[in-house]
């Protein structure tokens, strides 16, 4: 078999497991939570985004965010996103902002061209909901980790990569990588000072053919990168389990990471 005959066996593979979860990566994070994630159209962009807000918050304190991107449409939503936070966010007392995105697409190829456009319009999407999220609401700043899932990684890395300022911990979890779209992104002091934590799943999308896992490659890829260009905070690992969200491993590793100064 050729390696194109394998890539496409592998994406073949993959996308009939997805399809077979219908979802291709359900929820199953506790919703029984005494308010609900509710939705809001932000006032510049006319972008929508999700938000939970615990049922206990108060301007008294600032209270941590957690911005959460979303993977490929179809498999992967911004309301699906704010879910499967909401009640790590109701026990722990943080903010989840999830938005709408156009970039994420896991499954089919995109010109790369095509997706920058899309990265610039999510952008600016990303950094107005997180503008009017701060309004409203009392915002630690120094405590705000980006994160996203699969095919969210593209935004991911985009957007923390670009405005590190904003973020005191980044985790991609299970996510694509564009090393080249990467490689175009001056790296400053202040991504080399945050908590990076890249992981992936030990099998994969497809566990049949895991050594061909594309998302362990870039996530690979992507750490290399980071650590060769003085990104000393940057960790990676392999999780148990095949695809899936794992907020929790996330949630963990941001409640060990520095505050911004």
């Amino acid at each position: 078999m050729t390696v194109a005959q394998k890539k496409f066996f592998s994406l073949g593979l993959a996308m009939a497991f997805l399809a077979g979860t219908q979802s291709g990566c359900p929820v199953w994070q506790d919703q029984d939570t005494p308010v609900q994630e509710f939705q809001r159209v932000e006032a510049a962009t006319k972008a929508k985004y999700y938000v939970y807000v615990p049922s206990d918050y108060s301007g008294d304190r600032l209270w941590p965010l957690v911005v959460t991107l979303h993977g490929t449409h179809g498999f992967d939503s911004a309301k699906a996103q704010v879910r499967e936070w909401k009640a790590l966010a109701e026990t722990n007392g943080f903010i989840v902002l999830a938005p709408y995105l156009d970039s994420p697409q896991g499954i089919l190829p995109v010109l790369r061209s095509a997706r920058l456009r899309a990265l610039e319009k999510d952008e600016k999407r990303v950094l107005a909901a997180m503008a009017e999220v701060k309004k409203l609401y009392r915002v630690d700043e120094k405590a705000v980790m980006i994160t996203g899932f699969s095919a969210g990684g593209y935004p991911l890395y985009f957007i923390a990569l670009r405005h590190p300022d904003l973020f005191n911990a980044m985790v991609p979890r299970a996510c694509n990588c564009d090393l080249k779209i990467v490689k175009t992104i001056p790296l400053t002091q202040a991504l080399r000072r945050m908590s990076i934590l890249i992981f992936f799943s030990k099998t994969g999308i497809s566990p049949v053919y895991s050594k061909l896992s594309i998302i362990a490659r870039q996530s690979w890829a992507a750490f290399r990168y980071l650590r060769e260009n003085g990104c000393e905070r940057a960790k990676i690992k392999a999780v148990s389990g095949g695809h899936h969200r794992r907020p929790d491993v996330a949630y963990g590793f941001w409640r060990r990471s520095p505050r911004n100064p």
